[in-house]
């Protein structure tokens, strides 16, 4: 900021002094003047708009990131902690993998401030929901930004993707997916029925 400011100010002392008539008898020298100033301005705007832009996909790649790393994370401690019983049951698992120590410390929330942690979030500041359902079990997300839910949705028929395998399922509430989503396609299923740039998603995992 400093150093636009620094340029912005060049030039207008640039044209000041040409509007002074401190070029005495050649005028085209400050008209060449001018125009390189105003050159070098679009080129500096030219170069901070591309950092912000740079920074912008950098921010999305590394929060997409961090949802597949949520993801991934929570079905590897859901599978290890039922791998000795026959299913997940069907009721809330959240207890179970904070009382475990399942849960990363950054993503634990004491939603009634009686110090004790009794929730998950995640990044994005939505709640994570954990639930058996028989020999299956759930993953719900909310206010996934879109453009996250774009670059990490995305699955094949086989149920792999991004965020692990035995992917039987998405939802965004309204329409599920079953049988994989491209790019494309996950670009599409992430907007359709999104509120304010934000989607709520339910993963069904098999054992």
């Amino acid at each position: 900021m400093m150093r636009e400011a620094g340029m912005m100010r060049r030039v207008w002392m640039m044209r000041r002094t040409c509007g002074q008539s401190v070029c005495p008898g050649d005028d085209a020298e400050c008209g060449a003047t001018l125009i390189e100033a105003a050159l070098f301005t679009v080129i500096a705007l030219g170069i901070v708009i591309g950092g912000i832009v740079f920074f912008e996909q950098a921010s999305n790649s590394a929060r997409a990131n961090d949802l597949v790393r949520t993801m991934a994370g929570l079905q590897s401690q859901v599978r290890a902690l039922f791998q000795t019983q026959s299913n997940y049951g069907t009721a809330a698992l959240t207890s179970v993998l904070i009382s475990a120590n399942a849960v990363p410390a950054s993503m634990l929330d004491d939603s009634n401030s009686d110090g004790t942690y009794d929730a998950i979030v995640n990044a994005f500041g939505g709640a994570v929901v954990v639930t058996g359902a028989g020999r299956q079990f759930t993953i719900n997300l909310t206010k996934v930004p879109v453009d996250v839910c774009t670059r990490a949705l995305p699955f094949d028929e086989g149920g792999n993707g991004l965020i692990g395998n035995g992917i039987a399922s998405v939802s965004d509430g309204t329409d599920t997916d079953t049988d994989g989503l491209t790019s494309a396609e996950a670009a599409a299923f992430c907007s359709k029925n999104a509120t304010g740039g934000e989607v709520a998603l339910t993963w069904t995992f098999d054992r």
